[in-house]
């Protein structure tokens, strides 16, 4: 069941990337962002890209090659994390940078090696899991670059399992969100990596010893500054070549929102990392900037609509069916940024009018887009006028084509029943002329 949960999520993921990228008039104005080369942000529930610079240009992924990692090495162990495992030299060979320093004959458990590689960005974690999974790191990439084309990332390719600089490996912002989006699909990923830290168990070769989770936007351990109470997990980390590059999510109000950033520069005088400063300030303007606005009241009148047949009024009020609740800017001023049209089934009604009456539609629009539709109803219920009524009915039917062919037939007859009439007169004259003599 939980693999068939996964892959649907990785279907849609792959349907939705085709719809995923395009700019929305609802974007406020972002904050400012310096230092990275590459961002976005993203609203999950509405599937809007909110605000995004260079997302599609070609950048190296660093560790963000350890969600893709993450991903497909759970899809394949989810039901297999409390299971222990003997680390064998071959699953270590090529494996650089930072590592935790597990050794051939080491036995540990698959969930520890998930939680070394998502808090603190071990290489030697990744190979291993990759291992397990496939036999082999080449056969794990291949699963790696097959699922990112299952899920639509047609600009990325990867040559290892933990985001060490290869010069042909490349992915955009555009595509990692799209990883994102299948990381935070899953669970148990998203809460492993919120974590602080992790203990990471005594095993055959060595002693416990604790990781500390490196993602400031969720951990205050060794830094504060970007630390943001709403967001949870994801990846954090860099390489010389592609700089540092972060992704979280934060939700509040029932809103999710995904933010990437890739190639950040570090301040040397302040210290600031920006790929770290980007996504926070993002996350925090995604859920403080944008919500959910009433544009459209029930209460309120649209406009009239003429009636007819009916003694007593002459026209009848038109209302919302129903109220509309749009995703929009927090700051947006209803009476000035919205606008609205009207679209109704007929120029006037006969009587009698039922209220709530479906007689057309009012479109809203913010800016050149629309926004939403509602249905208008009448708000009174209108009697008709029998006298009116007959009135309508004659008149109505001295137009009908009928009423028109009966007429002209009884004209036809009368004019022939008038010369017949005149001939019959005459003929009787001529007679009684002859009796006469």
């Amino acid at each position: 069941m939980k693999k068939s949960i996964r892959y649907i999520a990785a279907f849609l993921c792959a349907v939705l990337s085709f719809i995923f990228f395009i700019p929305s008039v609802y974007a406020a104005d972002a904050p400012e962002v310096n230092g990275v080369r590459a961002f976005i942000l993203y609203n999950v529930e509405n599937d809007k890209v909110i605000c995004s610079f260079n997302a599609g240009a070609e950048l190296y992924p660093a560790s963000t090659v350890k969600m893709m990692t993450a991903v497909v090495a759970y899809r394949a162990l989810a039901d297999r994390m409390d299971e222990t495992v003997t680390v064998t030299r071959e699953m270590l060979d090529g494996v650089n940078g930072y590592r935790i320093g597990l050794v051939a004959g080491e036995q540990v458990k698959i969930e520890s090696l998930f939680y070394a590689m998502l808090l603190r960005g071990s290489n030697d974690s990744a190979n291993v899991l990759a291992h397990i999974v496939s036999g082999s790191t080449a056969a794990f990439l291949e699963e790696m670059n097959s699922y990112a084309r299952l899920i639509g990332m047609e600009n990325t390719v990867y040559f290892n399992t933990g985001g060490m600089h290869v010069p042909q490996m490349v992915t955009t912002a555009e595509d990692t969100l799209k990883v994102a989006m299948a990381f935070a699909a899953e669970d148990k990923l998203l809460e492993m990596s919120s974590v602080t830290k992790y203990v990471f168990p005594a095993s055959n070769k060595s002693n416990q010893f604790t990781v500390y989770n490196r993602n400031h936007i969720v951990s205050r351990y060794q830094e504060t500054k970007y630390f943001y109470e709403y967001a949870r997990g994801m990846n954090y980390g860099s390489t010389d070549e592609g700089g540092s590059v972060c992704c979280s999510v934060a939700s509040r109000g029932g809103l999710t929102y995904i933010c990437v950033a890739l190639g950040g520069s570090e301040d040397a005088t302040t210290g600031t990392d920006y790929a770290l400063r980007t996504v926070s300030d993002l996350l925090k303007y995604g859920i403080e900037g944008f919500g959910y606005t009433d544009v459209i009241n029930t209460e309120k009148p649209v406009c009239e609509i003429g009636v007819t047949l009916s003694a007593t009024v002459d026209h009848v009020m038109l209302y919302p069916k129903s109220g509309l609740s749009v995703y929009l800017p927090s700051d947006i001023d209803v009476d000035k940024d919205i606008t609205t049209s009207l679209r109704l089934s007929a120029d006037t009604l006969a009587a009698p009018v039922e209220k709530g009456a479906v007689v057309g539609y009012l479109n809203v629009y913010y800016g050149d887009e629309q926004i939403g539709s509602v249905e208008l109803i009448t708000g009174d219920e209108v009697e008709r006028n029998s006298f009116l009524y007959t009135l309508e009915l004659i008149k109505e039917y001295s137009k009908s084509r009928f009423f028109r062919a009966t007429a002209i037939c009884a004209a036809v007859l009368t004019v022939v029943y008038v010369f017949a009439s005149a001939a019959v007169r005459r003929s009787r004259a001529r007679k009684n002329r002859r009796y006469r003599f």
